[in-house]
């Protein structure tokens, strides 16, 4: 049976950075690296999306955040299964995301969100975020989220490892790959290999708990 894998995820505004990576420490794998959009092309819907909605009425502002959460739900949904096929075809079983987390929740009231700029970009990425944990679900893959800001510290204690060793393992993957191999890559892989090593340790009963 060939070994787990698992995707990480760096979120941007429509679209995120994506790795998929397997292996041990020592022994890393990238297996593929693409950027995916979490937005269909053109202008149905606009990229900042809660910043437009600012803009409009009440009515109009609701009708343009529930279309984009659609949009980005099946955008995500696309990208996330054309991954899978690709390595599937390879082959490769992924069985986890790892994916970033926001550390501030956001109101349900729409109005509210509209009433903070700080808000509407929480909300903003929280859109995106929730499109990609939708999508890997979807998928059958294990979500394990944490804040960014707390990732290298995560997936270095997981994995029995130094920060400053991790973080050296990844910066070496360069070598295996080639550029780009930048902070995006880099986060999307500590996001990976955290997600893998609850893979792992789930197969040996050793469950880690998601959003530590």
């Amino acid at each position: 049976m060939a070994a787990p894998a698992a995707l990480g995820f760096r979120l941007h505004t429509g679209w995120a950075a994506l790795v998929a990576i397997a292996g041990v420490p020592g022994k890393f794998q990238v297996l593929l690296r693409r950027r995916i959009e979490l937005l269909p092309r053109g202008d149905s819907v606009p990229r900042f999306v809660y910043h437009k909605a600012a803009e409009l009425r009440p009515s109009d502002a609701a009708e343009l955040v529930s279309r984009a959460e659609a949009a980005s739900e099946e955008s995500a949904r696309t990208a996330v299964k054309e991954v899978l096929a690709h390595l599937g075809a390879l082959t490769i079983v992924v069985k986890a995301g790892g994916i970033p987390c926001s550390s501030r929740p956001v109101p349900t009231d729409l109005s509210a969100v509209l009433r903070s700029h700080p808000m509407i970009h929480t909300a903003e990425g929280v859109l995106f975020q929730r499109a990609v944990t939708s999508a890997c679900q979807a998928c059958g893959l294990a979500v394990i989220s944490v804040r960014e800001r707390e990732v290298w510290r995560s997936v270095s204690t997981s994995w029995s490892l130094k920060e400053e060793e991790m973080r050296t393992q990844v910066d070496g993957l360069r070598k295996s790959v080639g550029a780009p191999w930048g902070t995006d890559q880099k986060t999307a892989t500590a996001f990976a290999l955290l997600a893998l090593r609850e893979v792992t340790d789930t197969k040996r009963g050793r469950g880690i708990s998601p959003g530590k």
